[in-house]
This record gives structure tokens, C-alpha cells and sequence, in this order.
């Protein structure tokens, strides 16, 4: 067969994309467009008319067809380069778009403080940033010619993820109280349900909402589909029975209780499965009513899958189905608990299992509508202070600790790389167990090679030449330490190269150089090293130009170049406030 010659692709967008059919002129793409309750409105920045019309139409070409937190996410880094503009005057028409413009922004971002005085992070302005790069590169792949082609800076925010504080990680106790208080306030909800249930069956023939608790729950139910409607039509003819009945039993807040739930009584279910699946908070608040799927072969258990925004794949675990506190029992309870509310959700909403009441009415609960009733939960159960995002480095920090086994780990994280996995188990409990795991390897290690009998002892000693002197030196006691701070187990043994057993090892001050050199992150260790620095630069001045060159620059130029390097400013910083605390180091000679 004759193959035809495929056409070339127009990549360019035209200019009227997105107008309706029937020639009608289409809307502006600064014109105000809502997202939930929030407008975004290019006209209100402070940006010259042409600059605003071709950053709104690359925003909502670009950022448009994302969920709604992600788009007001961009709108607010957004909104700051708006802010630069109206502080610096740095752009007045699109013709001025240019790398210095570029260069002064990055400018301005690192000189910005928060409210209490601090520097922004990396990240911050990272995020901010790029934000407008992407903008401007979408512009000018899809609209050319409107200024001449940018060279944006290389990485002008290097390192951003190094010195950030990590957060803080929950010990395995502390995940089991929360775990804890979860179960007894869900135990609560459901005997206050069921109390509920039972009132309704002892009033089922009682019409008179004045009658009982149970004739008033079924009295809500008849006239109004299990949801309690406001103050003002309990208030209208026809009703006011039931209104007068509300305060007998509690008020409005406490009969509701028995009916639906609250964000504040959603809390536990969602802490419970978010601790269960060792989730992404955002992806666990947004789990549909269809999370559950069966697992052939395999009766007694039941997949809970979700999505996760950033992640191209399903997110999936298992779970006993018969478990009473497991994921599986609590979304089906939510789902039944949540029934009498879906129909009052617009349909877009729908399908969310995470449903509540509240003042304001019925509405579908993201991350954010769990952290107002989340001090109140932990200052009830005497909870150490937390955060929903806390919680998933702090499961996987416990499982790793548990098991050892960075495979499992990553399993239950639902990573597609190992070194995502590894991200999120730095810590210093996890750096001091690996430490103790490799300090007891080493141990075996030196162990296979050290004689164990008298007869071995007696053999390697007959192997050595007879004109080596016995060993006169004496071997300390207890571990003895270099300058750098690392730890020898027998600097007499006679390992290096050049020496022999009685004779203090030719590296000892220059351990930099041993390839078994392995160096802890502790702020001790690192306050030695910086110590050990500044005393090798001080004897430059002191000794012989070409000795100090020949023994004492090579394990500088290590320690500046490969080994201090390798640490955040966070740790160099708790390194030097231990400086002082060390005693003086014996002049090199």
C-alpha cells in the first residue's frame, strides 16, 4: 500500500478558540469567572490591559482544567507577581516582558518576609515563580511573536527542598492514642444512632412529636426526608409543635446528632481511615461513595482505592471487611449515616462519602472543614499536638522502623520509586536505628576477622616474620575518637596500608581519606568537623607550605568539597551552636 504523507499539526491555538457556534463574539478571558465561592478576576489586578488579557487567557488555557483548589492555588501565586508589579513599576506593556524582568522578580521574591519577620522559604517563592514561567512559556509557544524569546535564569532557587525543616514525625504510641480516640468517638456515635433507632421503634405508633425523642426523630423523617430544615420553616404554621419540641431534648445541634453527621463527628472516621491507609490528606477527603471494590478469592478482605491528583495511577490497600474499626465497615457506615443528605447536595458533589450539616447547610467536607473541629478532638483525648499532614510520614516511619523493609514500606505508600519512599522515612529516629544497624554489621564484620581462639590467635602470630617487634604500644581503652569526630575500633591494629599491628595507623588524623569512613548527621558529629575545618585552615599559617600541601590539604579540600557539603544550613547551623562545647585540639605538627 501507498502510505500518504501525514500533515503537519497546527500547535499554534487560534485566537477565537473556545467562542460558541453562530459567530457570536466571544467572552474576554479576563473577564471574573467563579471557583466555589471564590471570583478570580483578572481586571482587579494591578497589571497594565494587554499584560492582564494575555496572562488570563494562558491561566485558564493552562490551569483551567484543574480541580478547583489547584486553580485558586495558582490564582494566589499569581496575584503576587501582580503585587511586584504594582511595587516596582516593573512592566508596563507586554513589549517590556524580558529576562531582567525576570531577575528583578526573583529579586523581589527573596526579599520577601512573612508577618513575624521570616524570609520566605525556598519553596514559597520556588512556587511562585514558576508559576509565572509557566504562564509565559505557554504564551509563547501558543501565541508567538509577543515579545522576543526569553532566557529564563537556571535554577534560581537552588536546593529548595534541602533546607526545609522536616515535619515533625508522630512516634508509633502517639499514632496508636490517636487511633485510639478515634475508635471511642465513633463507638459513641454509633450507640447514640442506635439509640436513636430504638426510640423510633417505641413511638412508631405516636404521631405527637411532643410525645418522645423517638416520635419527634420520626415525626423529621416523615415530614421532611431525615433532615431537620431551618429555624424559620420550623417557625411557619403547621410546625410549630416540632420546634417547640427541639428544646425538650437539646436544641437543634443535639437532635441532629441522632439524624446525620457534623464535620466535627465526621473527624474521627476520617483521622481513623487516613491513619488506616497512610493517605495523602486531600486524597482521602475527596474518597467517592464507590472506594470499595471486592478482591476475587479473597471474601474476607475488600480493596479501598482512591485517586491522588499528582499520582497517574490508583491508589489501593486492603482490609479485613470484617474488622469493625477497619476502612471497610466505616465507609459503609458513612454511606448509610449519609444517605438522607445526598439528595440535598448539588450533583457534582454527589458522589463524595464525606457528607455533613452545619450552620451553613449540606455540603461535601474537603481537608479544610476538618481543621476547625481538630484542636477541640485533640484537647479532649490530651492528644500531643498534630497535623492531617503528619500523619502519613509518621505511619510510614512507623512501618519502616517495625519491619526494616524499604520494599514493604514503599508498597503501602503507593510510590512508583523507591526514592520517593526514602523521602519520606529521613528522620533522625530512623537515622539513629539505621546507624545502630550498620554499627552492628560492622561489628559482625570485624568480628569474622578478628582470631577467636588461642589457636588462631597463636597461628596468625606464627605467620608474621620473625624480626617484627612485639607491639609496645598499649591499646586504649574504651573507643577512641579522631579529630573529625569518627569513631576507630583499634587505631594499633595495623590495617593501613604501610603499618603494622603496635603502630598507630598513618590515618588516624586523616580518616577523611579511609573509604570505610562513615559519618553520622548528628549536630556532635558535625560540630567536630566544623571544628576539624577551621583547625586545618589555622595550621596553614603555622607549618611548612609544602607539608601542610602534602599531609593536610588533601582531607581539607574533603571536608569542604564532599563532606560539609552534603548537609542543610539547618544542621551546619546546630553544628555551630555545639562548637564551643568541644574541648581544643592538639596543634598539628
Amino acid at each position: 500500500m501507498r502510505s500518504t504523507a501525514r500533515q503537519r499539526m497546527n500547535r499554534v491555538l487560534p485566537r477565537g478558540a473556545g467562542a460558541a457556534d453562530g459567530g457570536a463574539h466571544p467572552a474576554r478571558a479576563d473577564a471574573p469567572r467563579s471557583i466555589g465561592r471564590v471570583v478570580v478576576d483578572f481586571t482587579a489586578l494591578s497589571l497594565p490591559a494587554d499584560v492582564g488579557l494575555a496572562l488570563a487567557e494562558a491561566f485558564w488555557n493552562h490551569c483551567g482544567a484543574r480541580s478547583g483548589p489547584s486553580v485558586l492555588c495558582h490564582w494566589r501565586r499569581l496575584k503576587v507577581f501582580a503585587r511586584f508589579i504594582l511595587e516596582t513599576h516593573a512592566l508596563r506593556s507586554l513589549s517590556d516582558v524580558s529576562p531582567v524582568l525576570l531577575v528583578r522578580y526573583i529579586e523581589w521574591l527573596n526579599a520577601q518576609c512573612d508577618a513575624d519577620g521570616a524570609p520566605w522559604s525556598k519553596t514559597t517563592r520556588a512556587a511562585r515563580y514558576t508559576t509565572l514561567c509557566r504562564l509565559l512559556q505557554w504564551l509563547e509557544r501558543c501565541r508567538p511573536g509577543l515579545w522576543d524569546p526569553l532566557e529564563y535564569p537556571f535554577n534560581p532557587f537552588p536546593w529548595r527542598n534541602r533546607d526545609n525543616r522536616p515535619r515533625t514525625r508522630l512516634s508509633a504510641q502517639d499514632l496508636h492514642a490517636i487511633l485510639t480516640a478515634c475508635q471511642h468517638e465513633i463507638a459513641q456515635s454509633r450507640a447514640l444512632r442506635e439509640r436513636g433507632r430504638q426510640e423510633r421503634a417505641a413511638a412508631a405508633a405516636n404521631t405527637d412529636p411532643a410525645h418522645s425523642l423517638g416520635a419527634m426523630l420520626a415525626c423529621i423523617d416523615r415530614s421532611f426526608d431525615g433532615v431537620l430544615p431551618s429555624v424559620n420553616l420550623l417557625q411557619r404554621r403547621g410546625h410549630m409543635p416540632l420546634y417547640r419540641s427541639l428544646s425538650r431534648y437539646g436544641g437543634m445541634q443535639v437532635v441532629e446528632s441522632y439524624l446525620y453527621p457534623s464535620p466535627a463527628s465526621m473527624l474521627p472516621y476520617y483521622l481513623a481511615i487516613l491513619l488506616h491507609t497512610a493517605g495523602n490528606p486531600e486524597a482521602i477527603a475527596d474518597l467517592q461513595c464507590d472506594c470499595l471494590q471486592p478482591i476475587p478469592l479473597l471474601e474476607d478482605r475488600v480493596g479501598l482505592v482512591w485517586n491522588k491528583p499528582r499520582a497517574a495511577v490508583q491508589q489501593r490497600r486492603a482490609f479485613r471487611s470484617t474488622d469493625a474499626f477497619e476502612p471497610p465497615a466505616l465507609v459503609r457506615e458513612i454511606l448509610q449515616w449519609t444517605h438522607a443528605l445526598r439528595p440535598h447536595v448539588r450533583a457534582a458533589r454527589r458522589t463524595h462519602l464525606f457528607l455533613a450539616k452545619n450552620a451553613n447547610g449540606v455540603r461535601a467536607l474537603s481537608r479544610a472543614s476538618f481543621m476547625a473541629p481538630l484542636q477541640p478532638f485533640v484537647r479532649r483525648h490530651r492528644l500531643p499536638p498534630f497535623s492531617f499532614a503528619s500523619i502519613r510520614p509518621s505511619v510510614l516511619t512507623a512501618i519502616y522502623r517495625a519491619s526494616g523493609d524499604l520494599q514493604q514500606v514503599k508498597a503501602v505508600a503507593n510510590h512508583a520509586h523507591l526514592s520517593t519512599t526514602v523521602g519520606y522515612l529521613e528522620g533522625p529516629q530512623v537515622e539513629a536505628q539505621n546507624r545502630a544497624r550498620v554499627a552492628t554489621l560492622q561489628s559482625a564484620f570485624l568480628g569474622h576477622f578478628s582470631p577467636s581462639s588461642e589457636g588462631a590467635s597463636v597461628a596468625a602470630r606464627a605467620l608474621e616474620p620473625a624480626s617484627r617487634p612485639e607491639p609496645q604500644a598499649s591499646i586504649p581503652s574504651g573507643q577512641a575518637v579522631s579529630m573529625f569526630g569518627f569513631g576507630c575500633t583499634d587505631p594499633f591494629a595495623g590495617i593501613a596500608p604501610g603499618t603494622h599491628r603496635g603502630e598507630l595507623c598513618t590515618n588516624f588524623l586523616g580518616c577523611l581519606t579511609c573509604p570505610n569512613a562513615i559519618i553520622a548527621r548528628d549536630p556532635h558529629t558535625i560540630a567536630r568537623l566544623l571544628q576539624a575545618r577551621d583547625h586545618l585552615r589555622a595550621a596553614a599559617a603555622q607549618l611548612h607550605p609544602a607539608r601542610w600541601e602534602a599531609v593536610y590539604a588533601p582531607p581539607l579540600r574533603i571536608l569542604e568539597q564532599d563532606v560539609l557539603s552534603g548537609f542543610s544550613a539547618h544542621q551546619l547551623a546546630q553544628g555551630e551552636r555545639l562548637r564551643g562545647t568541644l574541648p581544643s585540639l592538639p596543634p598539628l605538627r
